[in-house]
């Protein structure tokens, strides 16, 4: 039974992917971004769905078997928030994309302010940010791969993975993985709240789970919560950072590009904090619940699977771990495709970016598969660094997006200093030289950047008045 779930699981997958490459015309405006062709169901369903990775399944009831319900706080205020962002921010740059056939956010921002340095500054903080996280992708591939199938195959799990990974994205472009999206994000949602009905269900439904848990950490049900991790300052700011970041991830930023029109935008908008503020909901539940069930887990990103796979039917287990598989690579998928558009665009200037786009996708792949199989842990120091500042680096990079979408006149050389002086504070903070008062690192950043944004812009303003 387990063969032959993920077997099927990964049938349908490139049965998606044949069908969409036929549907792809030989073009970039094809490949890369679907010809702007979404309609607002698809938009929604690719935007929710890319949006959900490893984590969801796999760190999500973890946090909150740490910490408690103040993580659902910071996840549904903050998904609340996200479709303002995500409607300021992508209506604008669908405008811009369709009147100047902008595909990539280093493309947009290079261009609106006609400097070949930033747009190659900013691919390099896009890119930087996301490949980190289509190793850790692969990993949890590996990690749901062995568990399923009763092997301890983590490294060769991850290599075939992100293989299994990148030849849906080089056979479907941004139309294959968006439809695989729709599929994947209908199937998680499932696997999800079938989950949790059954683990709610044994433990004598959701009022008995709960007194369970909260009889033996009431902490668990208040904010700070635990170790008193979420402190106001810290709560507030990283509703904010999951808020002004969100959009500007590269595998959701060219969603943006790729909807029909700003009405399917706005639909999508509209829809994806109902399902999103749905789908939050039952991990945190599942991790607190475990509190109240005295399991010791090997460590948090285990907390959901052992709750399932010991509270729930086999074939519910069996689900549950193939949705944490099509959460992961919905978003790997995206992920990958998104990194290969920016280097095919924005690194090289070539009439065959599609087939630049393939070769950077197979080579990410190959890369990913040798880190694995030598060992290279996302517990590492270098990618504790890259993992770990993601946020930060895009947040210190919201500022020069939004002057490109709606301050273009401040010129280039202070959004330039902007996103020098926001990366080198990430850097500071992550390596503990600079101090961030209690605020979230990623806001900290963002701060900084605006305030050389601001500062650069008023002394180039008064040097020039000064000499002219």
């Amino acid at each position: 039974m387990n063969y032959s779930a993920i077997a099927l699981y990964f049938f349908v997958i490139f049965l998606i992917s044949v069908f969409a490459k036929k549907k792809t015309a030989s073009s970039p405006l094809e490949y890369f971004i679907a010809g702007r062709s979404f309609g607002g169901l698809v938009l929604f369903f690719t935007l929710a769905a890319t949006n959900f990775s490893a984590f969801f399944f796999l760190g999500f009831a973890g946090a909150a078997w740490k910490y408690g319900f103040g993580q659902y706080g910071i996840m549904a205020i903050g998904t609340s928030l996200v479709p303002f962002s995500f409607y300021f921010i992508g209506k604008k740059a669908w405008k811009l994309g369709k009147e100047k056939n902008y595909m990539t956010l280093p493309e947009l921002v290079g261009g609106e302010f006609n400097s070949p340095l930033l747009r190659k500054l900013l691919l390099s903080v896009m890119v930087i940010s996301t490949l980190p996280y289509i190793y850790t992708q692969a990993l949890g591939g590996g990690i749901i791969l062995s568990s399923v199938l009763g092997f301890d195959l983590v490294r060769e799990g991850a290599c075939l993975s992100v293989f299994l990974i990148g030849a849906t994205v080089v056979l479907g472009g941004m139309r294959g993985t968006a439809w695989t999206d729709v599929f994947q994000g209908i199937f998680m949602t499932v696997a999800m709240a079938a989950a949790a009905f059954f683990v709610m269900k044994s433990l004598g439904g959701s009022s008995t789970a709960g007194q369970s848990a909260f009889s033996i950490s009431p902490l668990h049900f208040s904010r700070p919560g635990p170790e008193n991790f979420f402190t106001e300052v810290k709560w507030i700011t990283l509703i904010m950072l999951w808020t002004f970041v969100n959009p500007l991830f590269p595998h959701i930023f060219s969603r943006f590009f790729a909807a029909k029109n700003t009405r399917a935008l706005k639909t999508s908008v509209w829809l994806y904090p109902f399902l999103v503020g749905f789908l939050f909901l039952p991990p945190v539940l599942i991790g607190v619940w475990a509190r109240g069930t005295l399991i010791s887990f090997t460590s948090p990103d285990t907390v959901l699977p052992t709750m399932v796979e010991t509270y729930a039917p086999k074939f519910i287990y069996i689900l549950t771990m193939t949705g944490a598989l099509a959460a992961l690579m919905s978003t790997a998928d995206s992920q990958l495709l998104s990194v290969s558009t920016m280097l095919a665009k924005d690194l090289f200037r070539t009439k065959n970016q599609i087939a630049v786009g393939k070769i950077f996708t197979f080579f990410i792949c190959l890369a990913v598969c040798l880190m694995s199989l030598v060992g290279v842990s996302s517990q590492t120091a270098i990618f504790n660094f890259l993992v770990g500042t993601t946020f930060s680096a895009l947040a210190a990079a919201f500022p020069s997006v939004f002057c490109a979408l709606y301050f273009k006149r401040i010129g280039k050389i202070p959004v330039i200093t902007s996103l020098v002086a926001g990366e080198i504070t990430v850097i500071g903070i992550f390596f503990k030289l600079l101090p961030t008062f209690g605020i979230a690192e990623g806001i900290a950043a963002m701060v900084v950047s605006f305030f050389f944004l601001t500062f650069s812009y008023t002394l180039i303003k008064v040097i020039g008045k000064f000499f002219l």
